[in-house]
Order: C-alpha cells, then sequence, then structure tokens
C-alpha cells in the first residue's frame, strides 16, 4: 500500500495553486480551533496550536491551497467542560469555520458532536476517543481500542498476572478503563481492583493505591493526565508498594519534567506507556523513513519557536498532522470545499504517514484510522523506546 508523506502534501498543495496569486483574506479557508490554552491540560492546548499554526505557516508559504490562504480562528475552553459548547456555537454559528480542530478534552467532543453533525462541520478531535454521535468528527490519535491491545500484551510478556486500574473520571479515560480491563480478561489477566479519580482536583491517592497494594496487583494501569500522574508515582513509593506502572498515552501530559519533579525522580524512573513513535524517534534506525520525518519536523520547529518540542509532548506533532490532513482533504475536495465534501475527502485519505510516527487511513463509517502504538519507558529522565 503506497504511503503518502507529509512533505508530498505540501507538493500537492503548491501544484494545486491557480494561476492567480493568493486571494484576500474574506476568500480563505477558515478553520477553527477550540482547545484548552488555560487550565489543567493547558499544556495539550498551548503545544497543540504551536503545531497546528506551524503547519499552516507552512502551507500558507507553500501558496496555500486552490490559492487561497488557510485562516486559524482560536478559541480556549479553559479546560472547562461547560465553557466548550457556547464557545463551539460562536466558532460554528459566528465565524462559519470549515473545519475546527479540538478540543482536548473528551467530555466536551462529546458535548459539542451534535453541534457539528447538524452544521456539517468536519471536526479534527484532539482527544484519543470519538464521540458518540461520530460522523463529522476524525481521530487523529490513536483511539482505546489501538492502545489496549499493545499494552496489555506488553503486561503479559512481562509476566503480569493482575491488574489494577485507576481511571480518570472524564468520557475518555473511563471508557480507556472499560477497553483495558476487557482486553485484560481476553488476554488472560485478572482485574483485582477498578478504582476512578478526578484529574482535576484530586491529589491524595493513597486510598485507591491502598486498596491495590491489598488486592496484590502486580501492576497498575493507569488512564487520565496532567499533575496527577506525579502524585499517583509519589504516592505508591511512599506507602512501599512496589507494582509497576503503565500509563496511558496522556500519561505525560504536564510535560517529562513536571512528572519529574512532582512525583520525584526515583519514583517515576521505569515506569512504562503507550506511546506514539514521535515520542521515540531517535531511537529508530538512521535508515526508518519516520526518523527523517520526525526529524525535519522538530528542525522546523525549533525555526519557528527556538526550541525543539519535548518527544513526550506527542500532541504538537498530532496537531501539525491535523493542519496537514485538512490541508489534503481541501485539496481533494476542490475549491468551493463545503464541510461535506471535506468530510468525504477525508474518508478517501488512505496511508497517510504524519510527523506523529503513525499513519492515518479513514474510511465512511470508519474515522478512527490511526495505527502505530508502541510501549515507552522512563529511563534516566528520559523517554526510551521499549517495544516496537
Amino acid at each position: 500500500m503506497r504511503v503518502r508523506s507529509i512533505s508530498g502534501i505540501l507538493l500537492g498543495v503548491a501544484a494545486g495553486l491557480t494561476a492567480g496569486s493568493i486571494q484576500a483574506a474574506e476568500n480563505t479557508y477558515k478553520i477553527g480551533m477550540l482547545t484548552s490554552l488555560s487550565g489543567y491540560v493547558a499544556n495539550m492546548g498551548l503545544g497543540g496550536r504551536d503545531g497546528l499554526m506551524l503547519a499552516i505557516d507552512q502551507i500558507n508559504s507553500a501558496g496555500g491551497i486552490h490559492g487561497r490562504k488557510v485562516e486559524v480562528v482560536q478559541l480556549n475552553d479553559e479546560s472547562d467542560a461547560t465553557k466548550g459548547v457556547p464557545l463551539a456555537v460562536k466558532m460554528i454559528e459566528g465565524e462559519k469555520t470549515l473545519a475546527v480542530v479540538g478540543p482536548v478534552r473528551s467530555d466536551i467532543v462529546e458535548a459539542v458532536a451534535p453541534m457539528m453533525i447538524k452544521n456539517r462541520v468536519v471536526n479534527m478531535v484532539c482527544s484519543t476517543i470519538l464521540p458518540t454521535k461520530s460522523d463529522y468528527a476524525f481521530a487523529t490519535a490513536p483511539t482505546p481500542e489501538e492502545e489496549a491491545p499493545v499494552a496489555i500484551a506488553f503486561l503479559k510478556q512481562q509476566g503480569a498476572k493482575s491488574v489494577a486500574i485507576l481511571s480518570a473520571i472524564d468520557v475518555w479515560a473511563r471508557t480507556l478503563g472499560q477497553v483495558w480491563a476487557a482486553e485484560a480478561k481476553k488476554q488472560g489477566l485478572t482485574v483485582v481492583a477498578a478504582e476512578s479519580y478526578n484529574s482535576a482536583t484530586d491529589k491524595n491517592f493513597i486510598p485507591q493505591l491502598s486498596k491495590f497494594k491489598a488486592a496484590n496487583a502486580d501492576w497498575i494501569l493507569v488512564t487520565g493526565a496532567g499533575p496527577a500522574a506525579g502524585l499517583i508515582l509519589k504516592q505508591k513509593a511512599e506507602i512501599g508498594y512496589a507494582a509497576k506502572v503503565f500509563g496511558s498515552t496522556t500519561f505525560p501530559v504536564a510535560g517529562l519534567s513536571a512528572l519529574m519533579q512532582i512525583g520525584g525522580p526515583a519514583a517515576v524512573e521505569g515506569t512504562y506507556f503507550a506511546a506514539v513513535p514521535f515520542s521515540v524517534w531517535d531511537t529508530f534506525p538512521s535508515d526508518d523513513p519516520r526518523a527523517k520525518t520526525i526529524g525535519d519536523f522538530r528542525e522546523a520547529f525549533k525555526a519557528k519557536y527556538g526550541q525543539y518540542p519535548e518527544p513526550a509532548q506527542w500532541w504538537v506533532a498530532q496537531n501539525y498532522d491535523i493542519g496537514m490532513l485538512l490541508a489534503e482533504g481541501i485539496r481533494r475536495a476542490g475549491p468551493e470545499v463545503t464541510g461535506e465534501t471535506l468530510k468525504k475527502a477525508l474518508e478517501d485519505i488512505q496511508s497517510q504517514q504524519g510527523v506523529l510516527g503513525v499513519t492515518y487511513s479513514y474510511a465512511p463509517g470508519h474515522h478512527s484510522g490511526v495505527s502505530g502504538v508502541v510501549v515507552a519507558q522512563i529511563r534516566n529522565g528520559n523517554v526510551a523506546l521499549v517495544s516496537k
């Protein structure tokens, strides 16, 4: 199967230019970004914004799409589920955006999905789960169904017999916890305990961890994001619990340095988590095409922002890929693209290789085609590849 690269998309965009120059601002393709620029998942929102804007800069510098520039309208949901819907109304009905990038929080994704369908607006979700009604929503990161088999197979290879699951209360984390539990049972592991927590507010995890310790779980699966991850690791060490920890793809959302600072180097060292190739790109052989693609992206990011993106913060690359996916969809749909024709164009994309290190393949009725999950471990304060 032919894999289309990001560089190929930029060439395709340039080739699709009309004879005239870039048209005036009122003729731009307007894309909305509804994300968390403050609040407990701001790290994802801010990094994602930087990745998306790098892609848009490159697209516009290459001549835009069909002779038009791409314009991005940014709105901040403040990591607050109650603020997502009114902002989505403003984005769709006020700004008349062709597509929306985000949100990060799965509960906001779920809440705004009916509005996207009603107004035929493509939603490139930044959560790792699609909404229940996903007619116009596209996943741009590995979903629970793609992540769980890799995670559980790894635990089984490590000799795991029993697991405990600690899930955040938001929609995505609960869903991943349920999928992990089902996959563990399928692969012959015993789930001896399951508890929940609030990523945004909880600071004491000793009650849940004590239950896991009493149940003799030899592995803990943790879903969720933010500073809670570091506190869970720290408090596990404080109660003398020796179980190993495996986190979800969003485990290092606060940033690796913050995770080390909150949890303490000794408690964080050795933690495993599901990852995407972007996070471990430098461990791939030099002749692996993903290494060059990701390396080129990192250099472009540094040229724009003055520093390299942190490998653990994969959402920077995810949002860059979103920009390129939208560009390819608009190019295929034609100059007078609508939400409906953009949706159909995206559904035709197959095996598009992104700087996230994954491939994107969609189809009618199948909007979660992201593949390429790997297992990573924190070693000496860095992220290292464990299994491909």
